[in-house]
């Protein structure tokens, strides 16, 4: 459950990295945008203030200062009308020209009236207006006055009117105009102020915008830019380099010609896996996170390192200070928070090494250091390993063999060999161990040199299947015969585990030759419950189930044996050379360790075999603890198939 959360957790976050640059994009978007819109709908709103007092104050109010210009102005005439009027009494064709005149005046006058009112009807103008209306409608009344005393020849009443009644009323209307116009004039020039300053605001509200923008844009792209290089250019988990910038940021300083200042490192931690097993692959991203900050935060500012993947890294570091840093790997350190509180783990780590020369080639370089590190996995070599110019031949000569390989398969030069094992109670041969030699024209190419390439590049798998489905064919053969057989082991690399048709594809063979299940037994390394031991565990019931045995290989060679023996249920394990090479020879701590350990696996009910028995004392010390299968040279080297063939006939080894 907790593997299945783990890897749900994983997927989550590389959903997140896919989307994190969309979607910052989209808020970078969506904020210029509401800066921009909110920007539009200010300076909207001020246009349209502008605009609205333009039109209702400004455009209004000289409107009505014309309408009362034009009044004022024709109300002069008016009076200079009436005043031609009176003094041409004696001249009636005169009179009545002066009476139309007057008439179009007032006609003019009344007009423009009209249109004052519907401007200042409803507005603090309004009263002014009514004045005005007043002193008008006097001012015509009086005119009438004039009119009908002059006709009928009282001109001394006429004349009374027309200084007095018609002069107070054009005073009266004069006084309401100059009133209102010089309100309407305040209040002009007051809406003419405003709109300078809504205008003035509107051109700053523009360049503060446009300002705004700008830096919103710019720090977004900045902000987006820093993203998008950070998903092109660093490890989504830990944060440091990816192996493409790192080789990017080579090819710089090769062409600066400063890549010749450096050590590339390539490095690994020591049984990873064990902490992915054992606390959690989430405590294992953890693990690798704060190792990442901590390798990073002991480099000096020009130095690099990058994730190549897994819990493998890559680092540049300057030659004068390589010895320094060294010193840090070696003694490198995490604090991971547990269930149970904070931990310090402290982390062992294999370290390949390859000075660079001036002429030296980035992607030289880094093979270089891949293959230094690779020969730290061989067996004796120390944890720091430099690059060496025979590691080139070396990798050569590994190409060549796997080239070997596709035609060998091909070819079936790949032979199964049998080693026996032996009832060390009755001398009788009691079981065997497939194993696979490589015949080509120059002789027999030994396992070690080809088997751990082919588990390295993850070729061995074919083989075993190969191995495993020549040993079903030889054993059908010896049925068929009427030879009986023993049971036989074929080892099975842990890469098996990472297919869920493991299981299903040993069983098909099975099926093909027809094999009886007590004849059968799978051997899977005691590693392979580290890389991945619920596998392992489904795959050990589903042979149990079909009567098939399953062992246990190089038991005691990793840290966590015991604790995965007792969790993981096997028919069968077999003791490491290692522990047998310490028996008889005086190592007394050795044998009681051995003691020890065979009687706690008897304890759990599985069955102990012990490999590597090549001395009458081992065998001595292995009956004293009641071990009744070994295996070694002291009894047979592995036996092509015609001699094993013939061991099968004549089963009993001669007393010793």
């Amino acid at each position: 459950m907790e593997e299945q959360t783990t890897k749900s957790t994983r997927k989550k976050h590389t959903r997140n990295e896919k989307w994190r640059l969309p979607i910052r994009v989209l808020i970078l978007t969506i904020l210029i945008a509401f800066v921009g819109l909110f920007g539009v709908l200010l300076l909207s709103y001020n246009t349209e203030i502008i605009t609205r007092n333009y039109e209702d104050i400004i455009i209004n109010d000289y409107e009505n200062l014309e309408y009362m210009e034009s009044i004022s102005r024709n109300f002069y005439q008016h009076q200079a009308l009436i005043f031609q009027y009176m003094s041409s009494i004696d001249n009636e064709t005169k009179r009545t020209g002066i009476e139309d005149q007057c008439e179009l005046l007032k006609f003019d006058i009344i007009a423009e009236e009209s249109l004052l009112s519907s401007n200042v009807i409803g507005t603090p103008y309004e009263s002014y207006y009514h004045n005005i209306y007043s002193g008008m409608n006097g001012y015509f009344s009086n005119v009438e006055y004039i009119y009908e005393f002059s006709k009928a020849g009282d001109l001394a009443t006429a004349e009374y009117y027309m200084d007095n009644m018609l002069a107070s009323s054009i005073l009266e209307v004069n006084k309401s105009v100059d009133q209102l116009n010089e309100m309407m004039t305040i209040d002009v020039n007051k809406a003419q102020r405003d709109m300078s300053a809504r205008m003035l605001f509107s051109r700053n509200s523009a360049v503060i915008l446009i300002v705004l923008l700008t830096i919103f844009t710019a720090a977004g792209l900045t902000w987006c830019i820093q993203a998008s290089m950070d998903i092109a250019n660093k490890d989504a988990l830990t944060q440091v380099l990816n192996l493409e910038k790192l080789q990017n940021d080579m090819v710089r300083l090769y062409r600066k010609g400063k890549l010749s200042d450096y050590v590339c490192l390539c490095t690994n931690i020591k049984d990873f896996t064990l902490i992915n097993q054992r606390m959690s692959s989430r405590i294992g991203d953890i693990v690798l996170r704060n190792y990442s900050s901590t390798m990073l935060q002991n480099l000096k500012k020009e130095e690099r390192v990058a994730r190549v993947g897994g819990d493998k890294f890559m680092l540049l570091v300057l030659k004068t200070h390589i010895d320094e840093y060294l010193q840090f790997l070696d003694k490198a350190a995490v604090t991971v928070d547990t269930e149970d509180g904070a931990r310090v783990l402290q982390l062992d780590v294999r370290c390949g090494l390859c000075s660079i020369g001036k002429d030296d080639t980035v992607g030289a370089v880094i093979d270089a250091a891949h293959m230094a590190l690779s020969q730290t996995k061989q067996p004796g070599s120390p944890d720091y390993v430099w690059y060496e110019q025979d590691m080139l031949k070396q990798i050569y000569d590994r190409k060549e063999l796997l080239a070997q390989y596709k035609s060998g398969i091909k070819q079936r030069e790949f032979l199964v060999y049998y080693q026996p094992k032996v009832n060390i109670f009755t001398n009788t041969l009691s079981g065997a161990e497939a194993l696979v030699r490589w015949r080509q024209d120059s002789g027999l190419i030994p396992p070690f040199k080809f088997i751990p390439m082919l588990e390295e590049e993850g070729r061995i798998i074919e083989l075993d299947f190969y191995v495993f489905d020549q040993m079903c064919q030889d054993l059908r053969a010896w049925l068929d015969a009427g030879i009986t057989p023993v049971k036989i082991s074929s080892n099975f690399s842990k890469l098996h585990l990472h297919s869920p048709e493991f299981a299903e594809h040993i069983l098909e063979i099975v099926k093909k030759y027809e094999i009886d299940s007590k004849y059968l037994e799978i051997e899977i390394t005691e590693s392979s419950g580290y890389d991945d031991f619920q596998a392992l565990m489904n795959f050990a019931k589903v042979m149990q189930q079909q009567g098939i045995s399953v062992s246990m290989d190089d038991f005691g060679t990793g840290y966590s044996s015991l604790s995965l023996l007792k969790d993981l249920n096997v028919d069968v394990v077999k003791l490491d050379k290692t522990f047998i090479d310490g028996i008889g020879i005086g190592d007394l701590t050795n044998e009681a360790f051995v003691r020890n350990i065979i009687h706690m696996i008897r304890d759990l009910n599985r069955h102990v075999v012990c490999e590597g028995v090549e001395t009458q004392k081992q065998v001595d010390f292995l009956i004293e603890q009641n071990i009744h299968t070994v295996q070694g040279y002291l009894y047979d080297k592995p036996l092509p198939h015609d001699m094993f063939e013939d061991r099968l006939k004549s089963p009993v080894y001669a007393a010793r």
